[in-house]
């Protein structure tokens, strides 16, 4: 019952942020609460990426 607790938590903690961010609705057109902790997980994720700075990385001789 705990790790549902945790996982109800953790998905609606996820589902405030990218809602924040601008997501409605998946490219597939299921709506965030449909998503399993997994794929909420990687949309943020995804999210993080593109909207972090990017940055040339340079080798050093």
């Amino acid at each position: 019952m705990e790790l549902k607790k945790a996982v109800d938590r953790r998905k609606s903690h996820l589902i405030s942020r990218l809602i924040k961010a601008g997501f409605i609705k998946t490219h597939d057109g299921r709506q965030l609460y449909e998503l399993p902790l997994a794929e909420l997980e990687r949309l943020h994720i995804d999210y993080k990426c593109q909207a972090a700075p990017q940055f040339e990385i340079k080798q050093v001789n």
